[in-house]
């Protein structure tokens, strides 16, 4: 869930300028989840939610520190994807509730990560995008939340969707992965492309970006204002 697998394409002062912009939005992301877990009875998804956010900085700075000495760090985030994809679809499986999905979802998660090893090591391989995971992933989120919301419509809760902070995580999740499949997925054809068609995708991965943690901000700062309020 970054842009900075696009710096490894090119190295520019854009992509190194840019790269700090993720990593101060997702920090403040960050900040508010802590503040929602010092309320009183946190929805149980909040601990490895915010495990989650602090292993997304890391492999932020990571990758900035890999761009930043033109170093490939194409092997250590096609290993991230390996694991990102499986906890998305493990957080939201918590938001469901058809036995018959939530089952299938746990079949998933521990199927995907098998079929990402056999595509790392031995089909797209470690030194390009591993694409195909990529892509497989963001089909699998994408679904998940479109289940998520037929549920909602279904079988309306007591509180506004406004008011619900799986409402703002999933409709995150769904945005993002729905514009991020098909500028992740063309990575290894655009190496060639005009710089100002790389530039465009960078600005736009950088904004979804942006987009994706306000809408985990939201999330957050709804367990902090309407679960206090409803104690």
């Amino acid at each position: 869930m970054s842009c900075a697998l696009l710096n490894v394409l090119t190295l520019s002062h854009f992509s190194l300028y840019q790269q700090p912009v993720i990593v101060m939005t997702i920090s403040l992301c960050f900040i508010v989840a802590l503040l929602a877990k010092l309320q009183k009875q946190p929805p149980s998804y909040l601990n490895s939610f915010i495990i989650y956010i602090m292993a997304t900085i890391s492999v932020e700075i990571i990758n900035w520190w890999y761009s930043l000495h033109n170093m490939n760090n194409l092997k250590f985030y096609n290993g991230y994807i390996t694991l990102n994809f499986p906890y998305l679809l493990f957080l939201l499986r918590s938001f469901l509730s058809t036995p018959k999905v939530i089952k299938a979802l746990s079949y998933t998660i521990v199927i995907f990560p098998i079929c990402a090893l056999i595509n790392l090591l031995f089909i797209q391989g470690p030194n390009i995008f591993n694409t195909y995971t990529y892509m497989v992933g963001c089909l699998l989120v994408v679904i998940t939340c479109i289940f998520y919301f037929y549920e909602r419509i279904k079988y309306p809760g007591p509180h506004s969707l406004l008011q619900d902070p799986t409402f703002w995580t999933a409709t995150g999740l769904l945005f993002f992965y729905t514009c991020s499949l098909p500028l992740n997925g063309i990575l290894n054809f655009i190496s060639n492309m005009p710089w100002l068609v790389f530039t465009t995708l960078h600005v736009t991965n950088i904004m979804i970006n942006i987009i994706l943690y306000l809408f985990f901000s939201i999330s957050f700062i709804c367990n902090l204002i309407f679960r206090k309020s409803s104690l």
